[in-house]
């Protein structure tokens, strides 16, 4: 712990605007030397690390953070470096080698349980603590939408189209990470649409009006911010309703609306800068400004570096950001700094991964939807010489938060063969779009196999795979099918139509998949109610 105002009363310009954001390198044992420099100089004050570019396994992560906090005797004030890392779950953890993978937000709403989001937040915690990180970007407070409202769902990072249980899955998760003392955001105020324009590439734009922004998209960080919520980081995306010109992240009327009317106290940062839905329209240089004088504390951008101070001081001197901007936002940084940043990293770890495996086992088996078929024809019994075929929709990095799928190898082969279910098998890897050898290709393991597993991956858009599995349909109309939507719930009603028996899963991980095997072939129980229906876009019996 430190005095903040002590501090604070001692600090240069060039000192507060080092506070300011958040600096990012490639490496994986220490800083690099210019960071170490500048924290010498007192004018470094957090980092941002990802995955494939900081991150090998948590022992990794662990013994460099010790390495970076212990630079922290090396400045003036002895200020704790702010170090912060994306650990949503799902497709998006950082953090993926040692650690418990949890199936992801889209399953944990499909299982719509607050006890569960609480405990999967108090196990990350303690896997963070143990790594060394201070700021976790997360959870998703975002709210999903479905075809109804004309946008395609992408990916399984929300926790529902339902706003209520958004809010709930969420205020369980930041309770428990909070708790544990890692320090939790919400993410993406005012809401991030999934559409076609991921803001990484073009401009998301809404043109929604106030009063459905307030009774959908607001109200699960309302929620979050009344349980607690200590940071929130923006959108790049327009809201109408809100600012008809700038994106909320470098907008003073969303960020005032977060402020005095929701009354947000908390630290504000912006989502990466460098997203070409700001680059395009503001340059890197500008939407820094722009992005500091609507009230955002903590800046990201992953084009700066040390440059950013001296940019941000001729900024201060020449009028375009004002010196009581500054103060604020550092004043904010060193609140938060004190609260999270100053425990020592500790030696051993204070979790059991075993522990963290089981809650997101139990996630995982609550998430699965029956969407088409009857309980009472499960588990699925095969016999010694029955082939079971399974098309495995190619679990790749399909978008840019992908992150768990980039490193892992995932196999539904591996998983039954290990579980001892079943040795006849044959697995096949279906492209998103396969060509239509690759379609006969496919096929062919349908036609000699006798049961059929049959996965997509946004099928829905890849429309290629629901051709592949017509095509299957036609030289097999009697064999059994099951299809499984693994990404996108709203392959289901076109699965159904060609398949047996279709699941919706939430997520595709590991752990999912495990859950999908052990109900399809192990005790055939699938915890559906009819309160699932609405959550899962229109599951049914």
């Amino acid at each position: 712990m430190f005095n903040i105002q002590e501090i604070f009363s001692q600090m240069t310009l060039r000192e507060k605007i080092g506070q300011t954001f958040l600096q990012y390198y490639q490496g994986y044992d220490d800083m690099p030397e210019a960071l170490i420099e500048m924290n010498k100089k007192n004018e470094l004050g957090g980092i941002i690390f990802f995955s494939g570019n900081n991150v090998r396994n948590i022992e990794q992560l662990h013994e460099m953070c010790r390495n970076i906090k212990a630079h922290a005797s090396e400045n003036k004030y002895k200020l704790p470096i702010l170090l912060t890392i994306d650990q949503e779950g799902g497709q998006l953890t950082a953090v993926h080698k040692g650690t418990t993978m949890f199936p992801g937000n889209m399953a944990m709403g499909f299982a719509n349980d607050q006890n569960m989001a609480y405990e999967q937040g108090k196990h990350v915690a303690k896997e963070l603590k143990y790594a060394g990180i201070d700021l976790c970007y997360a959870p998703v407070l975002d709210v999903s939408y479905d075809r109804v409202n004309g946008i395609p769902v992408v990916d399984n990072r929300t926790y529902s189209s339902n706003p209520e249980v958004v809010a709930s899955m969420g205020a369980g998760f930041i309770k428990g990470l909070q708790e544990g003392g890692v320090m939790a955001c919400g993410k993406h105020f005012p809401g991030m649409r999934l559409t076609a324009e991921d803001t990484h590439f073009k401009m998301d734009r809404h043109s929604g009006s106030f009063e459905r922004l307030e009774k959908v998209e607001l109200l699960p960080f309302k929620k979050a911010i009344e349980e607690g919520l200590d940071c929130i980081m923006m959108h790049h995306g327009i809201f109408e309703a809100l600012d008809k010109e700038k994106p909320a992240s470098l907008s003073e009327k969303v960020i005032g609306y977060l402020r005095h009317y929701l009354g947000f106290g908390g630290l504000i940062v912006t989502d990466d800068l460098i997203m070409k839905a700001v680059l395009d329209a503001y340059g890197e240089k500008d939407a820094l400004v722009c992005a500091m004088n609507a009230g955002c504390d903590l800046l990201i951008s992953t084009c700066a570096g040390p440059w950013y101070i001296d940019f941000m001081e001729e900024c201060v001197n020449t009028g375009k950001v004002s010196m009581g901007r500054i103060d604020e936002a550092c004043l904010k940084i060193l609140k938060y700094k004190a609260k999270y940043a100053c425990e020592p990293i500790p030696e051993e770890k204070g979790f059991d991964k075993k522990e963290g495996d089981q809650v997101a086992y139990k996630i995982a088996k609550k998430s699965l939807i029956l969407y088409k078929g009857k309980r009472e024809e499960f588990p699925i019994k095969l016999g010694k010489n029955d082939k079971l075929g399974i098309i495995f929709g190619n679990p790749a990095r399909l978008v840019m938060s992908d992150a768990i799928n980039l490193y892992d190898k995932l196999s539904i082969e591996d998983i039954l063969r290990k579980s001892g279910y079943h040795d006849n098998i044959k697995e096949v890897i279906m492209p998103w779009r396969p060509t239509y050898m690759e379609m006969v290709s496919v096929g062919d393991i349908a036609i000699i196999s006798d049961v059929v597993l049959f996965t997509t991956v946004n099928a829905y858009h890849f429309t290629e795979q629901i051709e592949t599995i017509k095509y299957i349909r036609a030289f097999c109309p009697d064999k059994k099918i099951i299809g499984v939507a693994t990404r996108s719930p709203e392959d289901a009603e076109i699965l159904a139509r060609y398949c047996d028996d279709v699941i919706v899963t939430g997520g595709l991980t590991s752990v999912t998949l495990i859950a999908l095997i052990e109900t399809l072939f192990g005790d055939g129980k699938f915890d559906f109610n009819e309160a699932k229906a609405e959550v899962s876009y229109g599951a049914k019996k």
